[in-house]
C-alpha cells in the first residue's frame, strides 16, 4: 500500500504557484516531474481491509523539483530525460529510484524493505485524455533471509472531465520471485478536483490481490480494498 500511497503523490504533486502558461494547471497537462524549486505536500487519511482486518492510517508526502527534470521525495529520486515541449502534447520519459515498499514477517522481527529502479512515461493525446505506463524492477532486502524480487509492468489512463474535475486508473501487474504467489494484480484509480492554482483535493480507491499472510507477512502495511481522501498543496 506504502507504493500506491507514493504512486498518487506523484502523480499529484506536480503543479506549482507559477503562470499556467509555464505550467499547467489541467493534471492531465502536468509533467511527471515537479517544476525548479517547487515543494509539494500530500496528506490523507486511508481506510481499508486485508483477511477482514480492518483499518485506518494517515500518510504525509513531500516531493521537491531541484530542476524541471530532477525530483526528489520521500519515494526517492526522478530524472525526466524526455519533456513535452512546453508541457503540451506527446511523450515525456523519466527513470525513478527509491523505497517500493515494507513488510515485517509473521512471528518474528524479521523486516523486509523494497527499492527499486523505475522506467515510466506518460503520452498526452489532448488536453483532457493522457495515458501513463511503465516498468520497474524491485528487489526486498530481507534482515535474515535470502533476498526477494519482483517486476512491475504498469499502465494506466488520466481523463479530464471538466475544467476542475479529473480522474485517473492504474494497472500494476506485478511478477514475484520467491514469493509463495508468483504473481499479484493492482488497480488504483482516484478522483481529482483542482480547488485552487496550489492545490487539489480528491477521492482515492485501490485493490491488491497481493496476500500479505500467505506471503509469510504481517498485515500491517497492507490492504486487499482501500479507500481514501488526500489533500495536494505546492508552493
Amino acid at each position: 500500500m506504502r507504493k500506491t500511497l507514493t504512486a498518487l503523490a506523484l502523480i499529484l504533486a506536480t503543479s506549482s504557484a507559477v503562470a499556467e502558461t509555464e505550467y499547467p494547471t489541467n493534471p492531465i497537462l502536468r509533467p511527471i516531474t515537479l517544476m525548479d524549486g517547487t515543494l509539494a505536500v500530500t496528506a490523507g487519511v486511508v481506510a481499508g481491509e486485508e483477511s477482514d482486518e480492518n483499518r485506518k492510517k494517515t500518510f504525509v508526502n513531500l516531493g521537491y523539483g531541484i530542476t524541471d527534470n530532477l525530483t526528489i521525495g520521500f519515494g526517492g529520486i526522478k530524472y525526466r530525460f524526455l519533456a513535452r515541449e512546453d508541457n503540451k502534447h506527446g511523450l515525456e520519459l523519466a527513470v525513478s529510484y527509491g523505497h517500493r515498499g515494507y513488510n515485517e514477517y509473521l512471528g518474528s522481527n524479521d523486516d523486509s524493505v523494497a527499492h527499486g529502479l523505475d522506467l515510466s512515461g506518460k503520452y498526452v493525446f489532448s488536453d483532457d485524455l493522457a495515458m501513463t505506463f511503465g516498468f520497474g524492477a524491485v528487489e526486498w532486502s530481507e534482515d535474515n533471509r535470502e533476498d526477494k524480487n519482483e517486476f512491475r509492468y504498469m499502465v494506466g489512463l488520466q481523463k479530464g472531465l471538466t475544467e476542475s474535475w479529473s480522474t485517473g486508473i492504474q494497472y500494476t501487474y506485478r511478477d514475484l520471485k520467491d514469493f509463495n504467489q508468483n504473481e499479484a494484480h493492482d488497480v488504483n484509480t482516484y478522483l481529482n478536483y483542482v480547488y485552487s492554482k496550489n492545490m487539489d483535493i480528491g477521492l482515492f480507491a485501490s485493490y491488491s490481490s497481493f496476500d500479505a499472510q500467505e506471503n509469510g507477512y504481517k498485515l500491517d502495511n497492507n490492504f486487499g480494498r482501500a479507500i481514501g481522501i488526500y489533500a495536494n498543496y505546492r508552493f
